[in-house]
């Protein structure tokens, strides 16, 4: 009997675990074969740096006291911008600045030459006056954003800006040539501020002034205009700006105030 029920259960048995052994693979199959891959964390970007370049053209004019040239009196000079155009020589003007997250560096340099001559005849023979002008004025400053909104903007500056003025006077007669020079530089310390409000994606406005002094009495420096932003990276400004300088040394004056229009095209990047 045994034996019986052996035979019968031995095929029961292989059938079994050969249905078993048919489902186990499937089952293995459904189940993943190893943990699914987790996604990568998001790069967070720290600050990166910014620059911004702009060339400008100020119409300004020159009004003051003067006397740059010793043993020459003291004047009081009244210069306006066709004056000048129609004496200049050559000149720079540009700005920039590089930011990197709320830190700003900045600079602004000014750099014109103007020679006005004239020609007269005392006692018959011809004489000609020529004065040659050249001044360069450069300011360097660092800032931090005070406020960084996406509305507006403002920013505090601290720096120093440098004076260099070289004035020359030729009088050419014959047979001799009379020739006069005098150069000073000075420096000052100055503080500043700038407020930048962007009515939308294309306008925007912009106050900058800076103050101080030191190798000066006093200096200031106010700049107010409108721009446009052509482009994220091109933009184009216009507005007034007004420069007031006090320096004297012994007997070389520059007491000057400086204004007119400015217009300028700014590149970032």
């Amino acid at each position: 009997m045994p034996s019986l029920i052996s035979r019968l259960l031995l095929p029961l048995s292989a059938a079994a675990l050969s249905a078993i052994a048919a489902v186990a693979p499937a089952r293995a199959a459904d189940l993943p074969s190893r943990a699914p891959a987790m996604a990568p964390a998001p790069v967070v970007m720290g600050p990166q740096w910014t620059f911004t370049m702009a060339a400008y053209l100020w119409a300004t004019g020159l009004e003051g006291r003067l006397r740059t040239l010793p043993p020459l009196p003291a004047a009081n000079v009244s210069i306006g911008f066709d004056q000048v155009v129609k004496n200049l020589d050559g000149g720079i003007m540009a700005a920039g600045e590089a930011q990197y997250g709320r830190a700003l560096l900045f600079f602004d340099l000014i750099a014109s030459k103007i020679s006005p001559d004239k020609t007269f005849f005392p006692a018959g023979f011809p004489a000609r006056i020529t004065v040659e002008s050249g001044s360069t004025i450069a300011l360097g400053a660092a800032g931090y954003r005070i406020v960084d909104d996406p509305a507006y903007s403002v920013d505090g500056f601290v720096g120093v800006r440098g004076f260099s003025v070289n004035t020359k006077l030729r009088v050419q007669t014959l047979p001799a040539t009379l020739v006069l020079s005098e150069s000073e530089q000075w420096a000052d310390a100055v503080v500043g501020a700038r407020v930048k409000v962007n009515f939308n994606e294309s306008f925007y406005a912009t106050l900058m002034g800076f103050a101080g002094g030191g190798g000066s009495r006093y200096e200031w420096d106010v700049f107010g205009g409108l721009g446009y932003n052509f482009t994220k990276s091109v933009s184009g400004f216009a507005g007034y700006r007004a420069m007031k300088v006090d320096y004297r040394n012994g007997t070389f004056v520059f007491d000057a105030l400086q204004h007119g229009p400015m217009f300028g095209i700014v590149s970032r990047f």
